[in-house]
């Protein structure tokens, strides 16, 4: 293996884990969030002022406490990367379309020429 070739795909992997890692760590959060949010409603239902004793004169517009709901609304750490992963996908997609091959072409060039220029003044 070259020394490009094994340069960029060692580049490459450690992107990956980084970025994996990266991810991981941000959907952590996001749960770790909602955990706390929802134990702080429940911890604001049951030590609401009005109707704390009774909970008849709880006031209409907090919601019924439902941990199985609350559950069910939270998206689970899979469906939190596979939503990423969609719009990483769809980011990459829109570029593709959008971009012009002329723009990338002269890109090239002007990346070879400037490659040729420093290797003939060597």
């Amino acid at each position: 293996m070259g020394f490009f070739a094994g340069f960029f795909s060692g580049f490459a992997l450690t992107t990956t884990v980084l970025y994996l890692t990266i991810q991981v760590h941000r959907a952590n959060r996001l749960e770790q969030s909602h955990v706390i949010r929802e134990q702080l409603r429940t911890l604001n239902w049951i030590a609401s002022p009005i109707g704390a004793y009774d909970r008849r004169l709880a006031p209409k517009d907090q919601p019924p406490l439902d941990p199985e709901r609350s559950r069910l609304l939270q998206p689970t750490l899979k469906d939190f990367l596979k939503h990423r992963w969609n719009e990483e996908v769809e980011t990459l997609a829109r570029k593709a379309y959008e971009s012009r091959w002329e723009d990338a072409r002269d890109t090239a060039i002007a990346g070879w020429k400037a490659a040729m220029r420093l290797m003939k003044k060597e």
